[in-house]
């Protein structure tokens, strides 16, 4: 891969943390608090759910940790080796926490009878885990790609 587009990869990256981490400190706090007064009937659980958010957002971070050092192996021209597919697992589980968080919140709003303003956001919140859920199926196959690709490349070495 070009040394120049891994170079692209990793600001985004490292700008993709930063503002995860941003996000974590202050968006996620502010924006429970607002719809805490918003919407008054999930007041009770806007500590529960700003704890999961930041959690969420903690997965996304792990994952991002796991591309990078997935773009280092890129580099040094060893993705086919058995220590790529811990950071792809890495990947993937952070993705499931992710979903498995979401589809939490998504379930308990379920639960609540809430009225037309704050029952949308359980439909937000169920569409935010099913993009989530396709991610872990979409890593899921990479896995097996990247599984299928290595066993060539040893096949490959071997012939040679």
């Amino acid at each position: 891969m070009d040394s120049v587009a891994i170079l692209v990869l990793r600001a985004f990256i490292l700008f993709g943390g930063l503002s995860a981490l941003f996000g974590q400190v202050v968006i996620i706090p502010v924006q429970a608090r607002d719809q805490a007064e918003k919407l008054p009937e999930l007041a009770p659980m806007a500590t529960a759910y700003t704890v999961l958010a930041i959690l969420v957002v903690a997965c996304v971070q792990a994952a991002l940790v796991a591309v990078w050092m997935l773009l280092a192996m890129v580099e040094a021209d060893a993705i086919f080796t058995r220590r790529a597919f811990l950071w792809v697992d890495v990947v993937t589980w952070a993705a499931v926490g992710a979903t498995a968080l979401t589809f939490g919140v998504a379930g308990h709003l379920f639960t609540l009878e809430l009225e037309e303003p704050a029952s949308f956001l359980f439909f937000q919140v169920a569409a935010v885990g099913f993009v989530e859920f396709a991610f872990v199926l979409v890593m899921v196959v990479m896995r097996g790609l990247l599984r299928k690709a290595a066993a060539i490349e040893g096949e490959l070495a071997e012939v040679v």
